[in-house]
């Protein structure tokens, strides 16, 4: 039985590793695509505008601004259902349903 499951676990991170990335991959390469996309950003600021000083203000208010619009972008797309599966729309209003677990031995 403990073969077994040990099988089970190696074959699910195998099946992983083919089919997504780690999180640590994801993370350095949303870092990498902001950096590269601040940096066009003042590199164009700075070209119509001629002043560094300005195009470095535009470059980072621009890092700030677009982290917030990525967010909530996000958290729109997931109220949307566009290319879920009946399943994942089924599970999240199970979820969505449960009621927070009370903690035992506590009275108010």
């Amino acid at each position: 039985m403990l073969l077994s499951f040990a099988d089970k676990k190696a074959e699910k991170r195998s099946q992983q590793a083919i089919s997504s990335d780690r999180p640590i991959r994801s993370l350095a390469k949303a870092i990498s695509w902001r950096v590269t996309g601040s940096i066009d950003t003042i590199l164009l600021s700075w070209f119509f505008t001629g002043n560094l000083t300005t195009a470095a203000a535009i470059g980072l208010t621009e890092v700030i601004t677009k982290m917030v619009l990525y967010y909530l972008h996000e958290r729109i797309w997931n109220r949307i259902g566009l290319g879920r599966s009946e399943t994942d729309r089924w599970q999240r209003s199970e979820v969505l349903k449960e009621k927070p677990a009370v903690a035992s031995g506590t009275n108010y």
